[in-house]
């Protein structure tokens, strides 16, 4: 927690967490004994586009945006409840955008070592986070079925030997 930051409520944070709606109360304490709390002031990157990306933050409080790496107009928008980086945990990768804090925003994160952790102290948290996780990747997925099967077929096209 950065200095002169107000603690949260941690287990409150997360019971409004969509990701972790089906969660029991015994789930959301383990998490929420375990996350890290951070504060992102107004105008400040959480993350950047190309970082490294290995924790799974849940926005207690606050909104930020989401802009392209090169900059430009938000693309969208997360605020208390959501989350970003949830497949960091289970693959390595990079922020694919920047998240800048619209206003003063206070995040709960879980780092891949800390879940590779919970994963041993706590294997039954870890395989319901896990599968929530899925849970919103296929949702995420569902909701972009026509997007996603335009760049399939573009994709596609771009692969196919020219005269065929």
């Amino acid at each position: 927690m950065t200095p002169g930051a107000q603690a949260i409520d941690k287990a409150s944070a997360l019971r409004a967490s969509h990701l972790l709606r089906d969660f029991t109360d015994v789930g959301l304490n383990i998490l929420a004994e375990l996350s890290i709390q951070r504060s992102v002031a107004r105008g400040i990157f959480a993350f950047r586009a190309g970082e490294a990306s290995d924790t799974l933050s849940f926005v207690a409080k606050g909104t930020l945006q989401l802009v392209p790496r090169d900059g430009g107009a938000p693309l969208g928008e997360v605020a208390a409840g959501d989350t970003v980086g949830g497949m960091s945990l289970l693959v390595e990768g990079e922020h694919v955008l920047s998240a800048v804090a619209a206003t003063d925003v206070e995040l709960l994160q879980i780092s891949r070592p800390l879940f590779e952790e919970i994963k041993k102290t706590h294997p039954r948290t870890a395989l319901k986070l896990t599968l929530a996780l899925a849970q919103d990747l296929a949702e995420r997925i569902a909701e972009a079925k026509g997007p996603l099967r335009e760049f399939l077929v573009w994709q596609i096209g771009r692969r196919q030997p020219e005269g065929r």
